[in-house]
Protein backbone atom coordinates (compact mmCIF):
# COMPACT_ATOMS: atom_id res chain seq x y z
CA UNK A 1 0.00 0.00 0.00
CA UNK A 2 1.56 3.33 -0.87
CA UNK A 3 1.82 5.74 1.18
CA UNK A 4 -0.16 8.63 -1.24
CA UNK A 5 -2.60 6.51 -0.70
CA UNK A 6 -2.89 6.36 3.16
CA UNK A 7 -1.46 10.54 4.01
CA UNK A 8 -4.78 11.93 2.48
CA UNK A 9 -6.92 9.77 4.95
CA UNK A 10 -4.39 10.71 8.16
CA UNK A 11 -4.18 14.69 7.21
CA UNK A 12 -8.09 14.87 6.90
CA UNK A 13 -8.48 13.07 10.16
CA UNK A 14 -6.41 15.39 11.95
CA UNK A 15 -7.92 18.58 10.10
CA UNK A 16 -11.10 17.39 11.07
CA UNK A 17 -10.71 16.72 14.72
CA UNK A 18 -8.89 20.04 15.04
CA UNK A 19 -11.75 22.13 12.93
CA UNK A 20 -14.76 20.29 14.66
CA UNK A 21 -14.22 19.39 17.88
CA UNK A 22 -11.09 21.65 18.76
CA UNK A 23 -9.57 18.46 19.14
CA UNK A 24 -5.85 17.58 18.93
CA UNK A 25 -4.76 14.18 17.69
CA UNK A 26 -1.47 12.79 17.91
CA UNK A 27 -0.73 9.65 15.24
CA UNK A 28 1.16 6.86 17.04
CA UNK A 29 3.51 4.58 14.54
CA UNK A 30 1.39 2.53 12.15
CA UNK A 31 1.24 -0.82 11.72
CA UNK A 32 0.27 -3.62 9.31
CA UNK A 33 -2.19 -5.71 11.02
CA UNK A 34 -4.21 -8.82 10.20
CA UNK A 35 -6.91 -7.91 11.75
CA UNK A 36 -10.12 -8.75 9.37
CA UNK A 37 -12.63 -6.91 11.04
CA UNK A 38 -12.61 -3.65 12.74
CA UNK A 39 -14.04 -4.08 15.81
CA UNK A 40 -11.06 -3.70 17.81
CA UNK A 41 -12.89 -1.13 20.43
CA UNK A 42 -16.34 -0.72 21.99
CA UNK A 43 -17.05 1.88 19.56
CA UNK A 44 -16.74 1.59 15.70
CA UNK A 45 -17.72 3.34 12.13
CA UNK A 46 -16.71 2.12 9.42
CA UNK A 47 -16.64 3.56 5.75
CA UNK A 48 -16.51 1.71 2.47
CA UNK A 49 -15.28 2.84 -0.79
CA UNK A 50 -15.03 1.55 -4.48
CA UNK A 51 -14.48 2.48 -7.96
CA UNK A 52 -10.95 2.47 -9.37
CA UNK A 53 -9.94 1.79 -5.19
CA UNK A 54 -11.74 -0.60 -3.24
CA UNK A 55 -11.64 -1.04 0.74
CA UNK A 56 -12.84 0.62 3.90
CA UNK A 57 -11.68 3.22 6.31
CA UNK A 58 -13.01 2.72 10.20
CA UNK A 59 -12.09 4.36 13.48
CA UNK A 60 -12.65 2.11 16.61
CA UNK A 61 -12.40 3.35 20.24
CA UNK A 62 -13.54 2.48 24.11
CA UNK A 63 -16.77 3.72 25.04
CA UNK A 64 -14.60 6.57 27.54
CA UNK A 65 -12.78 8.25 24.62
CA UNK A 66 -16.05 7.99 22.33
CA UNK A 67 -17.80 9.72 25.50
CA UNK A 68 -15.13 12.38 25.52
CA UNK A 69 -14.62 13.22 22.15
CA UNK A 70 -18.80 13.60 21.47
CA UNK A 71 -18.22 15.64 24.84
CA UNK A 72 -15.60 18.22 23.09
CA UNK A 73 -17.69 18.16 19.95
CA UNK A 74 -21.12 18.75 21.02
CA UNK A 75 -20.83 20.65 24.08
CA UNK A 76 -22.44 18.57 26.17
CA UNK A 77 -21.85 16.35 28.95
CA UNK A 78 -23.09 12.50 27.92
CA UNK A 79 -22.99 9.70 30.82
CA UNK A 80 -23.31 7.14 28.69
CA UNK A 81 -23.23 5.74 24.57
CA UNK A 82 -26.17 6.64 23.26
CA UNK A 83 -27.23 7.75 19.73
CA UNK A 84 -25.79 11.19 19.73
CA UNK A 85 -22.26 10.27 20.80
CA UNK A 86 -22.48 7.65 17.86
CA UNK A 87 -23.68 9.92 15.96
CA UNK A 88 -20.86 12.16 16.35
CA UNK A 89 -18.03 9.63 15.77
CA UNK A 90 -19.69 8.83 12.44
CA UNK A 91 -19.81 12.20 11.26
CA UNK A 92 -16.25 12.94 11.79
CA UNK A 93 -15.14 10.02 10.04
CA UNK A 94 -17.51 10.77 7.48
CA UNK A 95 -16.37 14.33 7.32
CA UNK A 96 -12.77 13.09 6.97
CA UNK A 97 -13.56 10.65 4.57
CA UNK A 98 -15.17 12.32 2.18
CA UNK A 99 -12.52 15.24 2.23
CA UNK A 100 -9.60 13.00 1.77
CA UNK A 101 -12.19 11.74 -1.46
CA UNK A 102 -11.05 15.14 -3.25
CA UNK A 103 -6.85 13.96 -2.56
CA UNK A 104 -8.00 11.18 -5.43
CA UNK A 105 -9.57 12.83 -7.53
CA UNK A 106 -7.12 13.19 -10.21
CA UNK A 107 -5.65 9.87 -10.30
CA UNK A 108 -8.87 7.37 -9.21
CA UNK A 109 -12.79 7.20 -9.13
CA UNK A 110 -13.96 7.00 -5.81
CA UNK A 111 -17.08 6.38 -4.16
CA UNK A 112 -17.80 6.60 -0.60
CA UNK A 113 -20.88 4.73 1.19
CA UNK A 114 -22.88 5.97 4.28
CA UNK A 115 -20.73 5.48 8.01
CA UNK A 116 -22.61 2.11 9.53
CA UNK A 117 -21.88 2.35 13.36
CA UNK A 118 -21.76 -0.46 15.81
CA UNK A 119 -21.62 -0.21 19.44
CA UNK A 120 -20.48 -3.52 21.36
CA UNK A 121 -20.88 -5.92 18.36
CA UNK A 122 -19.23 -7.25 15.29
CA UNK A 123 -20.12 -6.33 11.82
CA UNK A 124 -21.63 -8.96 9.73
CA UNK A 125 -19.39 -8.34 7.21
CA UNK A 126 -14.97 -8.31 7.88
CA UNK A 127 -13.06 -5.37 6.30
CA UNK A 128 -11.98 -6.80 2.65
CA UNK A 129 -10.09 -10.38 2.36
CA UNK A 130 -7.09 -9.61 0.41
CA UNK A 131 -6.36 -6.01 1.23
CA UNK A 132 -3.51 -4.95 3.43
CA UNK A 133 -4.87 -3.22 6.63
CA UNK A 134 -3.19 -0.16 7.84
CA UNK A 135 -3.68 0.49 11.73
CA UNK A 136 -2.50 4.00 12.96
CA UNK A 137 -3.38 4.55 16.91
CA UNK A 138 -4.10 8.21 17.56
CA UNK A 139 -4.05 9.66 20.88
CA UNK A 140 -6.11 12.77 22.34
CA UNK A 141 -7.24 14.51 25.22
CA UNK A 142 -6.41 13.00 28.31
CA UNK A 143 -5.52 9.15 27.91
CA UNK A 144 -8.06 9.06 24.82
CA UNK A 145 -7.06 6.73 21.85
CA UNK A 146 -8.90 5.78 18.54
CA UNK A 147 -7.48 3.29 15.87
CA UNK A 148 -7.81 4.20 12.50
CA UNK A 149 -7.56 1.28 9.88
CA UNK A 150 -7.26 1.78 6.50
CA UNK A 151 -7.49 -0.97 4.00
CA UNK A 152 -7.29 -0.61 -0.04
CA UNK A 153 -7.55 -2.65 -2.51
CA UNK A 154 -6.35 -1.94 -6.15
CA UNK A 155 -3.67 -3.76 -6.92
CA UNK A 156 -1.44 -1.64 -4.97
CA UNK A 157 1.50 -3.21 -3.00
Amino acid sequence: MLKEYIMPFVKECEETFITTGDINITAGRPYVTEVRSINQGDVSTIIEFSGDITGAIAISMDKASAIKMADRVTGAAHIEVNNEVVEVVSELVNIFTGQAKRHFEKIAALFISLPIAVVDGVFSQPFYSESRYIAIPFFFLENSEFILTISISDGVS
